[in-house]
């Protein structure tokens, strides 16, 4: 059996009606094929278990998990107070698990995901199903999203690929979600392992660049910077936006911050940005993942042309890893600082990618942080990062 893909969305304010025109939508792109899997990506406006449990009832037999964003998107679109969803139909093995307790610990959040895991990558081996990925989505405000993606990694096995995205709230900051129809909250994470003959591809790009000289992270506790340069952190990124005429305040800075993150620099290139998604009564930051102290930093900046030439970057090298199959749909998982950079311009990004990858369905969602562990790949937690995973047809 070949792999079949269809994705659909759908805007609010009715969690059951826009959740069943997105979910009638994907399974019209499987021409009757039954679906196995799927993911529902919702307003965090809708209730995310009404989301999953209408999409369930229609797509039934599929193993679905969702979360909530900071936009969902198509290939038609982006939207804000909607429901996207992808169903994917195939014979590929999978084994699926949700969990909480992530923020307090996501080591043992991790372990639990991967329950079984093993013992399944045996058996589809043994059946001709020789390569593996997971799909993961984690609570975006837990604060742990690093150490999580790195005890998946070490959960599952050599050559095995980790990829997906950190749950949204539109940039409120308060509340995410992710779950499966059965239950669904905060502080939760969800994964589903699949099994398949051939390869799925990833690929990632950002297309930032530093806008400030190389600073010091000269204290730092996990993922809260206090000090960068011996300045209170948010200071730094007051004098960032004085700059440029805005007058940043703790009560008005979400967006900004979101849109000029936190970039680590190694051998003078940025490896990794981090987002700051609150400020304390410190001048501290609490960023999406861990910035250790010590570390070279810089604030960064994207201009769409960048983002929009990141994301074809990600889509060719997602292709590239295919390695020779059509690809039958793909997933995209993108920061919200993209979002906010290219506003109404954001189907630029969709086009690029499907400029690369052909007429396929794609669905995906504004993350407030991107998993990416593959070949080739230090780092598995991103932020303002596109991450597009190709599914072979």
């Amino acid at each position: 059996m070949t792999n079949r893909v269809g994705s659909g969305r759908a805007v609010g304010p009715d969690a059951k009606a826009a959740s069943t025109e997105a979910t009638r939508m994907a399974l019209e792109g499987l021409a009757g094929s039954k679906p196995s899997f799927g993911f529902v990506f919702s307003s965090p406006a809708l209730s995310l278990s009404e989301c999953l449990r209408t999409a369930a009832g229609l797509a039934k037999g599929a193993r679905l998990m969702g979360c909530t964003t900071a936009g969902e998107f198509n290939q038609r679109g982006l939207i804000h107070g909607g429901v996207a969803v992808l169903l994917v139909a195939t014979d590929s093995p999978i084994l699926a698990h949700t969990a909480r307790g992530v923020g307090a610990s996501p080591a043992s959040v991790a372990k639990a995901l991967c329950e079984g895991f093993h013992p399944a990558a045996s058996a589809a081996r043994q059946k001709g199903y020789v390569c593996s990925t997971t799909l993961t989505l984690v609570d975006g405000l837990s604060g742990a999203g690093e150490r999580f993606v790195n005890s998946m990694v070490e959960n599952t096995q050599a050559l095995h690929q980790v990829v997906g995205g950190a749950a949204g709230d539109e940039g409120k900051f308060v509340a995410t979600e992710v779950g499966e129809p059965e239950r669904a909250g905060t502080d939760m994470a969800a994964a589903l392992h699949v099994f398949t003959r051939t390869p799925w591809g990833i690929g990632i790009g950002h297309g930032l660049e530093a806008t400030t000289a190389k600073m010091r992270v000269t204290r730092a506790k996990g993922n809260v910077v206090q000090e960068i340069d011996g300045r209170p952190a948010f200071a730094v990124y007051q004098g960032h936006a004085r700059e440029r005429g805005i007058t940043l305040s703790a009560a008005n800075a979400g967006e900004y911050l979101i849109a000029n993150e936190l970039g680590i620099i190694v051998a003078g290139k940025v490896t990794r940005a981090r987002a700051p998604l609150s400020v304390g009564d410190d001048g501290s930051l609490t960023c999406a993942a861990e910035v250790p102290q010590g570390a070279h930093v810089a604030i960064l900046d994207g201009r769409p042309d960048a983002m929009v030439v990141a994301a074809r970057e990600a889509a060719e090298e997602a292709l590239k890893h295919l390695q020779g199959q059509p690809p039958a749909g793909v997933l995209v998982f993108d920061c919200v600082c993209r979002g906010l950079i290219l506003k109404d311009g954001f189907q630029r990004e969709i086009d690029a990618v499907r400029q690369v990858m052909g007429e396929v369905p794609v669905a995906g969602f504004l993350t407030y942080g991107e998993i990416a562990s593959y070949s080739g790949r230090i780092e598995s937690w991103h932020n303002t990062t596109a991450v597009v995973l190709a599914i072979p047809r």
